[in-house]
């Protein structure tokens, strides 16, 4: 469960930085200096990194699971 709530938080604050940098991008518009927009997107793509390699450990450790009813499950 501890797994699933690190997921829900890292999506909330991929969206945030997300919402940050187009909040930035719109109020930059036109300014020469566009650093805060690529500093708010990289934390966004530091973030989604982050949040494969959470989703892949708890694969790979059997505490996320498929749930897909077009899966076969085990045999």
């Amino acid at each position: 469960m501890f797994l699933k709530t690190i997921i829900v938080l890292l999506l909330i604050a991929n969206m945030i930085a997300l919402g940050s940098a187009f909040y930035a991008m719109m109020h930059d518009m036109g300014s020469k200096e566009g650093s805060r927009t690529a500093r708010f997107l990289l934390i966004r793509v530091s973030l989604a990194g982050l949040l494969l390699l959470v989703v892949a450990y708890g694969l790979i450790t059997g505490e996320l699971g498929l749930s897909a009813p077009w899966h076969p499950g085990p045999s």
